[in-house]
């Protein structure tokens, strides 16, 4: 009994990351906690407790490992497939429920909250955390689900997944920090809906249909 879990032990224990990842993820945190712009070669080899000049040897220079600690692999159309399996009157719930199971998980938050917090910063990192992720990523939802609008739609529910993932991880919000997970998909995707399916405003008045409440649809 002893001996298994001994063994039982020895099997949970996770391999140290090999030099390089270990930089990758300690840059991703000192982006996180102090912006792009405030990470040094320095406090990175400090916080990973090795010689600056391995930073130089694996990555070149401070761009090169800033650009690939904010790097994702994540496949923003083959993500949009996987929300678009099941019914579209339930794809706001399943966008919000797929990102956050991403900013959520140990092994996925530190790259993706390092790149949202780099486009504050730098122009290169918006355009991969928007243009490249989000945007592909919502703009091929919309294609599949949205009515009209397509760009408008993705855009719109684009703003408000960013500003959640501001407000929930960055900033640390800790009204949004304390929801549980189940109720942020509710409500964020009820929101995320709208923009995606329902209506536009216009459209709903024009056609003698009754204004709808809630979040505002796209004008």
């Amino acid at each position: 009994m002893a001996k298994e879990e001994r063994a039982a032990g020895a099997q949970q224990v996770k391999p140290r990351p090999s030099t390089r990842d270990l930089l990758l993820q300690v840059t991703q945190q000192e982006i996180s906690e102090h912006g792009f712009n405030g990470v040094s070669l320095r406090s990175i080899a400090r916080r990973a407790d090795v010689d600056p000049s391995l930073v130089r040897h694996y990555f070149g220079s401070k761009q090169n490992l800033l650009a690939n600690a904010i790097r994702t692999e994540i496949d923003p159309r083959a993500l949009a497939d996987e929300v678009l399996r099941g019914t579209p009157r339930a794809v706001g719930r399943r966008v919000v429920k797929a990102l956050l199971g991403y900013w959520d998980d140990p092994g996925t938050a530190p790259m993706l909250l390092a790149q949202l917090s780099a486009t504050l910063n730098t122009e290169t990192a918006a355009d991969a955390a928007v243009e490249d992720f989000l945007l592909t990523f919502l703009g091929a939802v919309a294609d599949a689900v949205s009515p009209d609008h397509q760009e408008l739609r993705a855009s719109l529910a684009a703003a408000q997944v960013i500003a959640l993932a501001f407000s929930r991880h960055l900033i640390k919000d800790p009204v949004l920090a304390a929801c549980g997970q189940q109720e942020v998909v509710r409500i964020v995707g009820r929101a995320i809906q709208r923009y995606l399916t329902e209506p536009r405003a216009g459209d709903a008045t024009r056609s003698g249909a009754p204004p709808a409440t809630g979040p505002p649809s796209p004008t």
